[in-house]
């Protein structure tokens, strides 16, 4: 994504800073124990109400991070690359600066649950100018910093995002340890019965050709739920806020936004289990079961 000519031309000085400060951000990280994924994967980015410990609601969405490809690679190939993005919102300066607001960056579309790095939104104001830093979040390697420029009653959002290194896979969460952990000595082997194990508990499902999924006190219920292949859920929002039914597969469900009062119907025509979550609150979590 090449960021117009005439903006870098507009900018030179305060978009030096923020390469530099960007390096600056980076070198003075740790090396987490895992990354995030590679560069060449855009990162979706939501400006939502709340700060980076306690974030609320998206506010409004803004341009996807990804490495820019546009002109000829010169200098060193050991230079870090900086991806970037660059988005008019229609919100201005004061009014973001009036109540606690946070950038926060995902993974990527498909993993948008997972956050990379997240910056609150505050500071001095420079002639219009405001610079944040986004911090690295979830051991992913990233860190950047965000540039707002005041124009009129938009604010031009610019955000630059680097990686300590190159990642080696797309989860997020912390690694896993390599070798499972010793049983203690004092653990003792199943003693085997002639009777037959009780089943274990199941969780309780609901099996028909349409089955309704209250979105309620921000959760799915109920979750998970079984069909058989040919029939559909739906699901009803019945909180306050809006909501999304996202598959873990995007193209197997994405409902999009869901309004308080309003429904959406997926019908699942392939076998399967379908994981999904709320994509304004990642917290938030659900499956359907297709048999």
């Amino acid at each position: 994504m090449a960021i117009p000519r005439q903006r870098w031309t507009s900018i030179g000085g305060p978009a030096a800073l923020v390469l530099v400060a960007a390096t600056a951000l980076t070198a003075t990280m740790a090396v987490p124990a895992a990354r995030a994924q590679s560069a060449d994967t855009p990162h979706p980015v939501h400006i939502h109400a709340g700060s980076c410990d306690d974030l609320g609601d998206i506010v409004v969405p803004v341009t996807d991070i990804e490495l820019n490809t546009a002109g000829e690679v010169f200098g060193a190939a050991s230079a870090q690359p900086v991806e970037q993005s660059q988005t008019d919102v229609e919100l201005s300066l004061s009014d973001i600066l009036a109540a606690p607001h946070a950038v926060n960056v995902h993974e990527s579309a498909e993993a948008i649950q997972n956050y990379i790095a997240c910056g609150d939104i505050g500071g001095r104001v420079v002639d219009g100018d405001l610079l944040i830093g986004l911090k690295e979040v979830n051991g992913s390697g990233y860190s950047g910093v965000a540039q707002l420029v005041s124009v009129d009653d938009t604010t031009n959002v610019m955000l630059f995002l680097t990686s300590t290194e190159e990642s080696s896979g797309g989860n997020t969460a912390a690694a896993a340890p390599t070798t499972a952990p010793a049983a203690t000595a004092t653990t003792a082997p199943p003693v085997a019965t002639t009777e037959a194990p009780a089943p274990t508990a199941e969780p309780a499902v609901a099996v028909a050709e349409d089955v309704p999924v209250d979105i309620r006190d921000f959760a799915f219920n109920p979750t998970p739920v079984e069909i058989a292949v040919g029939g559909s859920v739906t699901w009803t929002n019945q909180d306050a806020v809006p909501h999304t039914a996202t598959g873990q597969d995007r193209g197997v469900l994405q409902s999009g936004t869901i309004a308080p009062g309003e429904s959406f119907s997926q019908v699942f025509a392939t076998v399967g289990d379908f994981a999904y979550f709320c994509e304004f609150h990642p917290g938030m979590s659900g499956q359907v079961i297709v048999k």
